[in-house]
């Protein structure tokens, strides 16, 4: 589904959302070890971004290259463009070799995915431990919500694909086989909820 964001990959760059920083510490403190990071699904490299600065080197993967191009550039971070589907060759060639990656991370991209066939390559590279997350909308007050809200669930509603409603059930009809980890809801994959405030610049940019 890269080809949704195409046209407007530079805004989409300029106004997504990034992630907070405790979200990352959590992922970290279930791998043992911070060598390698896989980046799935990267678009313009945000989780990416803030991956490099705790594992040694992130593989950061995505179908677009134009999403890519808008990535930043960091010496521990190779970015590469693959193909919708991979043979377990390809994987190896343009990914990691098995059992080499300490997390898997997908961030805000999980519902386009042939999961049965990503499961597979998931299991191939990694070591043990994955992350899986998504962002909702943001909340302000109940003034503006209110206008907000029904713009989003019924005027663009009928222009978002339906993997988009697996995002605003915050992935938790997901079939997720891996096992859960300690101290969080095993309710889905998205397990973990961390808040980030949004200023009133960026509030604007997300809108547009």
């Amino acid at each position: 589904m890269a080809e949704l964001f195409i046209k407007q990959a530079e805004n989409y760059a300029e106004g997504r959302p990034c992630y907070p920083l405790e979200l990352f510490e959590f992922i970290a403190s279930k791998t043992p070890s911070q060598d390698l990071a896989w980046d799935v699904g990267t678009g313009n490299g945000q989780a990416a971004q803030s991956l490099a600065g705790i594992y040694k080197n992130v593989i950061a993967t995505d179908t677009s290259p134009k999403q890519l191009s808008f990535a930043p550039k960091l010496p521990n971070i190779t970015y590469q463009q693959i193909p919708p589907t991979m043979s377990i060759a390809e994987l190896e060639s343009k990914v990691a070799s098995q059992s080499s990656v300490d997390v898997v991370t997908i961030a805000q991209a999980f519902h386009w995915f042939d999961l049965p066939n990503f499961y597979q390559q998931v299991k191939w590279v990694l070591k043990k431990s994955h992350a899986a997350w998504c962002y909702t909308v943001p909340e302000v007050n109940d003034s503006v919500d209110s206008v907000f809200k029904p713009f989003y669930g019924i005027t663009v509603e009928p222009y978002w694909s339906p993997a988009r409603k697996l995002v605003d059930d915050k992935y938790r009809s997901i079939h997720f086989p891996f096992e859960p980890v300690d101290g969080v809801d095993h309710t889905g994959p998205c397990q973990f909820v961390a808040e980030k405030l949004m200023d009133l610049d960026h509030y604007f940019i997300y809108l547009r």
